[in-house]
C-alpha cells in the first residue's frame, strides 16, 4: 500500500512540474553556473597576472632605489671619487660661529 501512495505522489509532482520540471530547471541553473564560473575564473586570471606585473615592477624599482641608495651613502662616507666634484662638493658654506658679529 505504502509503495501505491509514492507512486501516486510521484505522479502528481510530475504533473504538476514539481520534481520533473526541477530536474531540468537545475540542469540550466547548472550550466548557467558553470558559464558564470569560467568567466569569473578567467576575469581572475586575468587580474591575477596584473597584480603580478605590478608586484614585479615595484620589487624591481624597490630594488633600483636600494642600490642608488647604497650609492649615495659609499659616496657620502667616501667622499666624491672626481676631483672635479671634491672641490665643488667641499665647498666652505659661510657660519655664525663664536668669532663672527651679530649683524
Amino acid at each position: 500500500m505504502k509503495s501505491m501512495a509514492v507512486a501516486a505522489m510521484m505522479v502528481q509532482l510530475m504533473a504538476s512540474g514539481g520534481a520533473g520540471a526541477h530536474g531540468e530547471r537545475t540542469a540550466e541553473r547548472r550550466d548557467a553556473a558553470a558559464d558564470d564560473l569560467g568567466k569569473n575564473l578567467s576575469a581572475l586570471k586575468s587580474e591575477l597576472s596584473s597584480v603580478s606585473e605590478q608586484f614585479k615592477a615595484a620589487r624591481e624599482r624597490r630594488r633600483m632605489e636600494a642600490e642608488q641608495k647604497k650609492r649615495q651613502e659609499e659616496e657620502w662616507k667616501l667622499g666624491p671619487t672626481t676631483p672635479a666634484a671634491s672641490t665643488a662638493g667641499r665647498a666652505a658654506a659661510p657660519s655664525r660661529g663664536a668669532g663672527a658679529s651679530s649683524h
